[in-house]
């Protein structure tokens, strides 16, 4: 009898020592790296923008729009007052974006300006102050 719990208490030691060897020598080998990116989170959501640039701002740079109004927007037809565009992911309208197949936020504010007409990106207008 004490031969039979000799060799169990051998062969359990030698178990937990083996299984002990095996998760050591895994700690050893070479894993692959794990990156982790920054990516920059872009809305493509419409969001207003408001064009804050006093007289004869170039409107279709992104630079001259925020998301509060500096200035109010009126019934003239001079200049652009606030657009509709997804963030290009730098708190700036995205001029990029394709409104329509073909047909950007750009090329709306251009159209809208040689009309004179609001269309779905351009909202409003407002007199040169």
């Amino acid at each position: 009898m004490l031969t039979k719990r000799n060799s169990w208490l051998r062969a359990g030691t030698l178990t937990v020592l083996g299984l002990g060897l095996a998760y050591g020598a895994q700690s050893f080998t070479e894993k692959e790296e794990v990156k982790i990116e920054n990516t920059v989170s872009r809305s493509l959501d419409d969001q207003t923008w408001y064009n804050n640039e006093l007289v004869n701002s170039d409107p279709t740079n992104p630079a001259n729009y925020a998301l509060t109004p500096k200035f109010e927007c009126g019934d003239d037809d001079q200049e652009i007052c606030s657009i509709k565009a997804p963030d290009n992911g730098s708190g700036q309208p995205d001029m990029s974006h394709q409104v329509s197949p073909g047909v950007t936020v750009e090329d709306q504010i251009e159209d809208a300006l040689s009309s004179s007409n609001t269309n779905t990106t351009v909202q409003a207008f407002r007199s040169n102050q």
